[in-house]
């Protein structure tokens, strides 16, 4: 009877290797070919199966030989099993890591053109769902191009990131800012009809020259101009919506600097 037990325990490993090296074909692929694994175990089970029917005693020291190899051999498929998961997860993260470093702006680490467009997108998608309002701004640094060529475009550079985190900080969570290129930056406000944007517009114009007077060791007194505007709904495409910001910002230029300009035209029934 103990032989026909350690018969029976060595058909049982030895299918199971068979069986977890099929299924493990794809992930062991780099290890070894999985068919190796599976007919060194078929093999295994009708030799042992055989000799069983003659020679039960003399095939003992053959069963314990078959199970030992049959959990060595799991042992070591279950190993690269968790490799290969381990190595598909770190090229998933780094897959991750890459997509993020793309849509980022590579000075000012808030969201690239192409990125801040396709979240306005996106937005524009879930507040047509659950009715609620959208609005952008568009800022930029005023007479910066002053700033580059007296000071420096390194001192330029970090105008940038200095506005960039300034805004940032006033900014709510579900707030998306991006640099649109050059001094240019525009933020997303889901939620915000057109008089919060207005809010949202003085706050960011107010923490910029409040804060942003002096840079490194350099004083800039840097202040933005603003532009306000209320998505009007699917009616009205993002390049239009952009547009109209764009040019409410220009506004704020052409009137003087440092203001807020906000764009009149509101969602049929907006209040």
């Amino acid at each position: 009877m103990l032989a026909w037990a350690l018969v029976g325990l060595a058909l049982g490993v030895a299918a199971a290797v068979g069986l977890c090296a099929w299924w493990l074909r794809g992930r062991i692929a780099a290890h070894g070919a999985w068919w190796r694994h599976a007919l060194a175990a078929l093999v295994l089970v009708v030799l042992s199966w055989w000799l069983a029917w003659d020679w039960p005693w003399a095939v003992v020291l053959l069963s314990l030989g078959v199970t030992g190899w049959g959990l060595s051999r799991v042992l070591r498929l279950t190993r690269h099993m968790r490799q290969s998961l381990d190595e598909h997860a770190h090229a998933r993260a780094e897959a991750r890591r890459a997509k993020a470093d793309s849509e980022r702006d590579a000075l000012t680490g808030v969201l690239n053109r192409g990125a801040w467009r396709a979240r306005l997108e996106r937005l524009a998608e879930d507040t047509q769902q659950d009715g609620r309002p959208l609005s952008v701004l568009f800022f930029d640094i005023d007479l910066f191009k002053l700033i580059n060529d007296s000071l420096g475009h390194q001192v330029g550079d970090d105008c940038l990131k200095a506005v960039a985190n300034t805004v940032a900080a006033e900014l709510r969570g579900g707030d998306i800012l991006g640099r649109l290129g050059g001094e240019e930056f525009a933020v997303a406000l889901p939620g915000a009809r057109r008089i919060h944007a207005i809010a949202v517009g003085e706050r960011v114009r107010m923490a910029v020259q409040k804060h942003c007077q002096v840079v490194g060791e350099e004083v800039v007194e840097l202040t933005v101009s603003v532009g306000a505007a209320e998505y009007l709904g699917p009616e009205e495409s993002f390049d239009a919506l952009m547009d109209r910001a764009d040019r409410a910002m220009y506004t704020a230029k052409g009137s003087g600097r440092n203001m807020v300009v906000a764009d009149a035209a509101t969602p049929p029934g907006a209040h």
